[in-house]
């Protein structure tokens, strides 16, 4: 699991202002997910922090789309999706993917598009890292 506390704390005594702001931004999220309603402060598991560091760099790579690459928020931007880079894990090729969904699809007992459901229920808590889109349109050709 990324150690956020530890990070910010980290880029807090080497002044490093941009991975100060990624790790904050990333924080903010982690105390909106955990006021969420409903939650009763349980706190958020490795996955959860994942999703929200994928997040937040999915948010800057967008916001990069609408600004020039001479602003500073550009190049800022960048810089922080560099840095909470390092800590995704890298995707599965769609070569990789696709063998891993047959290898679920034979363990689950799929056979028809009806059990579409069974399959992305098992590859979600497979824990491999893949673009669940193109797992999605892959279980539905294969099975289709």
């Amino acid at each position: 699991m990324v150690d956020v506390e530890g990070m910010l704390k980290q880029a807090m005594k080497s002044k490093d202002a941009v991975a100060l702001s990624a790790w904050r931004a990333v924080k903010s999220k982690m105390g909106a997910k955990l006021t969420e309603a409903g939650r009763n402060q349980k706190p958020l598991d490795a996955q959860e922090v994942l999703q929200l560091i994928r997040k937040e760099s999915r948010e800057r790579e967008e916001a990069n789309q609408f600004l020039k690459p001479d602003q500073p928020e550009f190049q800022e931007n960048v810089k922080i999706i560099a840095i909470l880079g390092q800590h995704i894990p890298k995707q599965l090729s769609p070569e990789e993917a696709t063998a891993v969904i047959q290898k679920v699809i034979g363990e689950v007992g799929a056979k028809t598009p009806q059990d579409m459901g069974k399959v992305m229920g098992a590859l979600k808590k497979s824990g491999v890292e893949m673009d669940m889109g193109f797992a999605s349109a892959k279980v539905k050709e294969l099975l289709g």
